[in-house]
């Protein structure tokens, strides 16, 4: 509780600090800009507040939404269509994205659509549907088939990596608001980008971007440099402790 007030009144001295003459402005923080992954990392709990304050229209008169984007890492991604033969499931058709988004979260104070209409949206990259993703076909690049690309908002949904209108943000006072952005424990390595977005009458009028840094430490960052950087020799390792540890399974069990 303390840290959230503090963190609200710090966004308050900031807008404090905006000249009268600004058009837009929108100040947004994070309770922690940067995730360690060590050995014991079950997901994060991350806490945004955002104060607005003089906008085209003032946002202390008048209702206004806000919705709230975090995005990150990019990253290849293929999606597999199984198909039963006699009685056994294999793969059958499958699709790759050259770049999807590794965690994809949209948050907001109401329904997207009572917020604006979805070409509003679609201008911003605004919500899954609305992401610019292509296929790769073998022979050039293409639009990507629309059962695959929503078996992958499915799979990644069920995995906790992607989380459509799941979260809620917060009016908590007179140009205040807030929201908690969930990180799960299989959430990749990268640098994310939080955008916030401001709508009144259908239409964004202002918007503010900050980043998030999510890293592996310690042995974790160490085995995970070595596997990138040396992939034979990390292979090599891993079948040498494996074997070790099959061998000394045997010896103990004959005690």
């Amino acid at each position: 509780m303390a840290i959230r007030k503090a963190m609200a009144l710090m966004l308050l001295l900031g807008l404090a600090l905006v000249p009268s003459s600004s058009a837009h402005a929108l100040v947004t923080d994070l309770s922690n800009k940067r995730i360690e992954i060590r050995y014991s990392f079950s997901g994060a709990e991350l806490i945004l507040f955002g104060a607005v304050g003089s906008t085209n229209i003032d946002v202390r008169q008048e209702d206004y939404d806000v919705v709230i984007v975090v995005r990150g890492p990019e990253a290849p991604a293929v999606v597999r269509k199984k198909a039963r033969v006699g009685a056994i499931w294999v793969n059958a058709d499958d699709m790759r994205f050259p770049s999807a988004p590794g965690y994809y979260a949209v948050a907001a104070t109401r329904p997207l659509n009572e917020i604006a209409n979805p070409v509003a949206f679609a201008s911003y990259g605004i919500g899954f549907h609305n992401l610019p993703l292509v296929a790769d076909s073998g022979n050039g690049l293409m639009m990507p088939d629309p059962e695959f690309r929503e078996a992958l908002f499915r799979l990644r949904s069920g995995d906790g990596l992607y989380r459509q209108e799941k979260d809620e943000v917060a009016i908590i006072g007179q140009g205040l608001f807030r929201t908690n952005v969930h990180l799960p424990a299989n959430v990749p390595v990268g640098e994310f980008i939080v955008e916030t977005f401001i709508f009144q009458h259908g239409s964004m009028r202002s918007r503010n971007r900050i980043s998030l840094t999510v890293d592996k430490e310690g042995f974790e960052r160490a085995a995970y440099n070595f596997a990138h950087g040396y992939p034979f020799w990390y292979g090599i390792v891993a079948v040498i402790v494996a074997l070790a540890a099959g061998w000394l399974a045997g010896v103990l069990g004959k005690k």
